[in-house]
């Protein structure tokens, strides 16, 4: 959850940028067996299947 931000200082913390788009992964994703795995679907999501 983001808390309201006053100042600039907390509203350009990097937890407090990496709410939103951390929301907006899959529960896949988020809740992988391994970090390997997790970095591997991650970059799937961000960058596409570019297997050829």
């Amino acid at each position: 959850m983001k808390s309201q931000c006053l100042r600039n200082i907390k509203k350009f913390n990097f937890p407090h940028r990496m709410v939103d788009i951390w929301n907006v992964l899959s529960e896949e994703i988020v809740t992988g067996e391994s970090v390997h795995k997790s970095k591997k679907k991650l970059d799937k999501f961000r960058y596409g299947d570019r297997s050829l």
